[in-house]
């Protein structure tokens, strides 16, 4: 499993809510006889929500006085896709997937496909990639976990997944071993041994608590969303009256008939593709997107490739070099004008140093994920500024 960066976790359950409009497509009047076609994008002021439709453009309407169906009528003809294809570690990469989730949801496409291939990440990260999948308004979203090169959706990249109305996984792939980790100096370690038993207790009740919310929300069995979690949380499914139960052994009634044990205690909970499936975590085994949009009925829809994250990831590997070719540089300046030489030289060294501190701390505003203190960098700006003033000065006195 890859690291975690927990030490800035804050766990919201506020997030938990993710009540999303209802998908519609046709809108039909209870008190009257308005029929519209069209798609919710989100919540107006009040109790109302706002509709694109068909016929009156863009309406707000209280959905408790309309019957809201489901059949596609009133969407565009198209699935805009969007990748997860890396780690979750980056803020600008988890911008980019907040405002293409939003905007992709405004279009009304038929659903948004949120292909996941992922070890993992940032849990408040990926806390905020579930709210914003639970914010699509009436757009459903559904995810892939397709394969790749890291076979699944794995740690963190669990929640993303069960964030989705709809899991479907590529034979080879696998979902769940969630559990959480600190940092320390010499890498990740067991949260308790990064933040004391108390407070990693806390953090770990906290994240079991967010991934059976997210598994609840869209009906899937929360135990075993908590067992991903739980190393020592058994998990055993049991059939009552033609009902499947998932529980724990020690809650087992005598006439509940023993079916399967899902989680066995010191091991965290992964699942394969077919097993995700016979659990009920997963919806269907699909091994490409092609076999995916044909069981969706959109075979034949517009696909829309977004590739924000992507394009984001690049951005900060740019700025990344930016900065190392301006670290070097200012580095060098620095020595040069520590060096016996003609003042106007030195000036000159000295302004250009100026300049670039001054860049460097607009990247450091504008990439929070480069690690730049900005304070810190102030004060070498400050500094390089006087020494700039006490030279120009002295030039001046000669």
């Amino acid at each position: 499993m890859k690291k975690l960066s927990l030490l800035t976790l804050t766990v919201s359950l506020a997030l938990l809510s993710l009540s999303r409009v209802c998908f519609g497509d046709t809108f039909k009047q209870r008190a009257g006889a308005d029929v519209l076609h069209g798609y919710a994008v989100g919540q107006a002021e009040g109790i109302k929500t706002i509709v694109h439709t068909q016929e009156r453009g863009v309406l707000e309407l209280n959905l408790a006085e309309w019957e809201v169906i489901a059949d596609r009528l009133g969407r565009n003809d198209k699935v805009i896709i969007l990748t997860i294809d890396n780690e979750m570690m980056f803020d600008i990469e988890t911008e980019a997937m907040e405002r293409a989730l939003g905007e992709a949801a405004r279009q009304g496409p038929l659903f948004i496909l949120l292909e996941v291939d992922t070890p993992g990440g940032r849990t408040d990260l990926v806390q905020r990639i579930c709210g914003a999948i639970g914010d699509t308004g009436g757009c459903e979203v559904v995810g892939f976990v397709n394969g790749g090169s890291y076979g699944g959706a794995i740690s963190a990249g669990a929640a993303a997944a069960l964030a989705c109305d709809k899991i479907y996984m590529a034979n080879g792939t696998s979902i769940g071993a969630a559990t959480v980790v600190g940092l320390s100096e010499k890498g990740p370690t067991d949260l308790k041994k990064a933040l004391g038993d108390a407070v990693g207790e806390k953090f770990s009740s906290a994240w079991q608590a967010y991934l059976a919310s997210l598994a609840e929300h869209n009906r899937r069995p929360a135990l075993l969303a908590r067992a991903m979690i739980d190393k020592d949380l058994e998990v055993i499914e049991v059939s009552e009256a033609d009902r499947k139960l998932f529980i724990e052994p020690v809650n087992r009634r005598p006439e509940q008939r023993l079916v399967h044990t899902w989680s066995k205690k010191g091991s965290l909970l992964t699942l394969t593709a077919a097993e995700a499936v016979k659990c009920g975590i997963g919806d269907g085994i699909i091994n490409s997107r092609a076999e995916l949009l044909h069981k969706l009925d959109a075979a034949t829809a517009e696909i829309v490739i977004n590739n924000d994250v992507q394009n984001a990831r690049e951005e900060l590997k740019r700025a990344r070099g930016q900065l190392n070719r301006i670290r070097k540089s200012i580095d060098l300046k620095i020595k040069q004008s520590r060096h016996r030489q003609p003042r106007a030289k030195v000036l000159k060294i000295l302004r250009s140093a100026r300049a670039e501190f001054r860049t460097l701390i607009k990247l450091a505003k504008k990439y929070p994920d480069l690690g730049l203190n900005i304070r810190i960098l102030e004060d070498e700006l400050n500094t390089v500024e006087a020494n700039y003033q006490e030279v120009k000065m002295g030039s001046r006195r000669r």
